[in-house]
């Protein structure tokens, strides 16, 4: 739908400031004889913001892991501070000072913070650990960074938005000179978005440079100095922030306009299929972090509704739904209804088989084993369906599973490719896939498309409107604003623990719905 334009035009045009700190060349990348990367040319100057753009498999991360040196190009080169390499090594990378903290958080649980920020780069004396100024340094890049944590704090304990500013941590820790981040504040609350973006902004006056991928455009727009669009691992085009608008963007990413995302147009609901009446968590050991503790939670979604749920990160949104799965002790006035009957869940399995299911928000831990086929993924929740005494009518099984890739248009080789091998947007769709061939009656979404392109996301969506249609009930937790205004035909706001505000479709106001989050 669009010219392509040949790389070196692009570059061109791209009016690069004489002092450049990095120069990606023609840089070829192919998997399997499968062309990922295809003369691929970008450039970043000495203390900017660099974003790269593109739906998933476009490209995007493949091209941070080549300059970062977890991965080596076919063909191309890459100039760094006026040197020229073929090829880095990740060692290789990190002694020239760049950097890359992954979408996909690489940390240790069971090591404390401290240990998983110096990690390979320890400070010794004579001989020995400096645990002492190491753990004074963690303090310093904990404040930096905006955690009010202990350094000895163990990961494991600490949660996804936590984690993903350790990570950031971590590489402003080092004498580096391009950070590359790779989705980092797709688990963060916009005023860490914000305390980032001012970390970003203030190691730019220090002559640093970034390297952005994100699908958060307005992001993308807030902190860049340039833009590149990537599609089918071609270099489509190259933008200015301050003479683009969003939609310039998108319809280079993927040939349609923001407009097209959202079809909300549903009036007229069912019966109540889910209510909860003084519904509250019990703080047992510290169980949940400052006051995220649910607390007299009230609410009801009604079959072929969308009722969303906001706030910010550390609200209680995520431990509310915990407790409606019964994987946190709840207080013994807290009352659950199902279609007009009281119901008490012992067990998480108990919740399942009474038609509930739940999409976490960390598919990669919680929503898939990765080692198993996408088939042995959708089929795990109704192995009981495929039974034939004691064994598995396994045509039946893929019959089912073929069934249910197709309606979700998961893109794969074919239903026994490893999970771990799919985009995330993929990912994202067996997770869905997975339950929905449970045949639930009330389906929890907990950030359905953190970290997925928009034109999965707009799959997503859709398949989100055609469940109501049928009339299934579906209670949905977003950070994206945008997207719980799109979808959502009621919003409830939380903060620290608490239910402050509850918006009807005519009366959603961003401006509104944040004062109450705050």
């Amino acid at each position: 739908f669009l010219r392509k334009p040949p790389p070196e035009e692009i570059f061109v045009k791209e009016n690069c400031m004489s002092d450049i700190l990095l120069e990606a060349k023609n840089v070829c990348k192919s998997f399997y004889k499968v062309p990922v990367l295809s003369d691929v040319s970008i450039c970043v100057p000495k203390g900017s913001v660099v974003s790269l753009v593109g739906e998933n498999g476009a490209g995007k991360s493949t091209l941070g892991n080549i300059i970062s040196g977890s991965l080596k190009p076919d063909t191309g080169e890459i100039i760094f501070d006026g040197k020229r390499y073929e090829s880095l090594t990740i060692k290789q990378a990190e002694e020239i000072g760049i950097v890359m903290v992954h979408q996909e958080l690489v940390m240790l649980p069971e090591l404390s913070v401290t240990a998983n920020i110096f990690i390979g780069s320890e400070y010794t004396h004579m001989g020995l650990l400096d645990e002492s100024s190491m753990k004074t340094q963690a303090e310093q890049l904990l404040k930096e960074v905006g955690l009010n944590l202990s350094p000895d704090t163990l990961v494991k304990d600490i949660d996804v938005a936590g984690c993903q500013m350790i990570e950031i941590a971590r590489a402003i820790s080092g004498d580096a000179k391009l950070i590359i981040l790779d989705e980092p504040t797709s688990s963060l609350s916009e005023k860490e978005i914000e305390h980032l973006f001012s970390i970003v902004r203030r190691l730019k006056k220090k002559g640093v440079s970034f390297i952005f991928v994100s699908h958060h455009l307005q992001e993308v727009m807030d902190i860049s100095d340039n833009i590149y669009v990537l599609k089918d691992g071609h270099l489509v085009t190259s933008l200015d922030p301050t003479s683009c608008s969003i939609d310039d963007i998108i319809v280079n990413m993927v040939g349609r306009s923001l407009e097209d995302f959202y079809h909300r147009k549903r009036n007229h609901f069912g019966g109540e299929a889910i209510k909860l009446e003084n519904f509250s968590g019990i703080n047992v050991g510290k169980r949940y972090l400052n006051t995220s503790c649910p607390q007299n939670i009230n609410l009801t979604v009604n079959e072929g509704e969308i009722v969303g749920i906001s706030g910010l990160v550390g609200a209680g949104r995520t431990e509310l739904i915990k407790l409606i799965f019964c994987d946190d002790p709840k207080t013994a006035d807290s009352k659950l209804y199902l279609f007009g009957e009281q119901r008490e869940f012992r067990n998480y399995k108990k919740a399942i088989d009474n038609g509930l299911a739940w999409i976490t928000e960390d598919r990669k831990h919680e929503g898939l084993i990765l080692q198993f086929s996408i088939l042995s993924n959708i089929a795990l929740p109704i192995l009981d369906f495929f039974k034939n005494l004691l064994f598995i009518n396994r045509k039946k099984e893929a019959n089912t599973v073929d069934e249910y890739m197709q309606k979700l248009n998961v893109k794969a080789y074919g239903s026994h490719q490893l999970a771990q091998y799919l985009s995330g947007g993929n990912q994202q769709k067996v997770v869905i896939a997975k339950w929905l061939a449970k045949q639930p009656k009330i389906l929890v979404l907990d950030e359905p498309t953190r970290g997925i392109d928009l034109g999965a996301k707009a799959e997503i969506y859709r398949l989100i409107n055609g469940l109501t249609d049928k009339g299934m009930a579906i209670l949905l937790v977003s950070s994206e604003l945008p997207e719980l205004i799109g979808l959502c035909d009621r919003i409830l706001v939380m903060h620290e623990g608490k239910i402050t505000g509850e918006f009807s479709r005519s009366e959603f106001s961003e401006t509104d719905i944040m004062s109450c989050a705050t």
